[in-house]
Protein backbone atom coordinates (compact mmCIF):
# COMPACT_ATOMS: atom_id res chain seq x y z
CA UNK A 1 0.00 0.00 0.00
CA UNK A 2 2.80 2.40 0.85
CA UNK A 3 4.47 1.60 -2.47
CA UNK A 4 1.30 2.50 -4.36
CA UNK A 5 1.06 5.76 -2.42
CA UNK A 6 4.66 6.54 -3.35
CA UNK A 7 3.95 5.80 -7.00
CA UNK A 8 0.93 8.08 -6.89
CA UNK A 9 3.07 10.87 -5.45
CA UNK A 10 5.60 10.49 -8.26
CA UNK A 11 3.00 10.60 -11.01
CA UNK A 12 1.19 13.74 -9.93
CA UNK A 13 2.09 17.31 -10.88
CA UNK A 14 2.49 19.03 -7.49
CA UNK A 15 5.25 17.14 -5.69
CA UNK A 16 5.22 19.30 -2.54
CA UNK A 17 1.47 18.88 -1.97
CA UNK A 18 1.61 15.18 -2.73
CA UNK A 19 4.43 14.59 -0.29
CA UNK A 20 2.40 16.24 2.45
CA UNK A 21 -0.64 14.17 1.53
CA UNK A 22 1.47 11.01 1.40
CA UNK A 23 2.93 11.72 4.85
CA UNK A 24 -0.60 12.28 6.18
CA UNK A 25 -1.76 8.97 4.69
CA UNK A 26 1.20 7.11 6.21
CA UNK A 27 0.59 8.72 9.62
CA UNK A 28 -3.07 7.66 9.45
CA UNK A 29 -2.04 4.02 8.89
CA UNK A 30 0.18 3.88 11.97
CA UNK A 31 -1.34 2.70 15.26
CA UNK A 32 -1.17 5.38 17.91
CA UNK A 33 -0.53 3.02 20.82
CA UNK A 34 -0.29 -0.66 19.90
CA UNK A 35 -2.16 -2.71 22.51
CA UNK A 36 0.63 -5.28 22.84
CA UNK A 37 2.99 -2.59 24.16
CA UNK A 38 0.69 -2.12 27.15
CA UNK A 39 1.23 -5.72 28.32
CA UNK A 40 3.48 -5.79 31.40
CA UNK A 41 5.91 -8.47 30.21
CA UNK A 42 7.79 -10.52 32.80
CA UNK A 43 11.17 -12.06 32.13
CA UNK A 44 10.86 -14.49 35.06
CA UNK A 45 8.40 -17.36 34.69
CA UNK A 46 7.85 -17.63 38.45
CA UNK A 47 6.91 -13.94 38.74
CA UNK A 48 4.53 -14.32 35.82
CA UNK A 49 2.88 -17.39 37.35
CA UNK A 50 2.48 -15.61 40.69
CA UNK A 51 0.88 -12.54 39.09
CA UNK A 52 -1.32 -14.72 36.88
CA UNK A 53 -2.69 -16.54 39.94
CA UNK A 54 -3.18 -13.33 41.92
CA UNK A 55 -5.09 -11.60 39.13
CA UNK A 56 -6.85 -14.81 38.02
CA UNK A 57 -5.81 -14.18 34.44
CA UNK A 58 -4.23 -16.54 31.91
CA UNK A 59 -0.51 -16.67 31.38
CA UNK A 60 0.94 -16.51 27.89
CA UNK A 61 4.35 -18.11 27.61
CA UNK A 62 6.59 -16.99 24.75
CA UNK A 63 9.40 -19.44 24.09
CA UNK A 64 12.11 -18.98 21.51
CA UNK A 65 14.51 -21.78 20.71
CA UNK A 66 17.39 -20.94 18.44
CA UNK A 67 18.00 -24.05 16.37
CA UNK A 68 19.94 -24.51 13.17
CA UNK A 69 17.87 -24.63 9.97
CA UNK A 70 18.90 -28.20 9.22
CA UNK A 71 17.80 -29.51 12.63
CA UNK A 72 15.34 -32.38 11.98
CA UNK A 73 13.78 -32.40 15.46
CA UNK A 74 10.21 -31.19 15.94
Amino acid sequence: MIASLLALALLTQDPAGDVDRLNADIAALKAVRPRWREIPWKSCLLQGLKESREKKKPLILWVFIDRPVDDARC
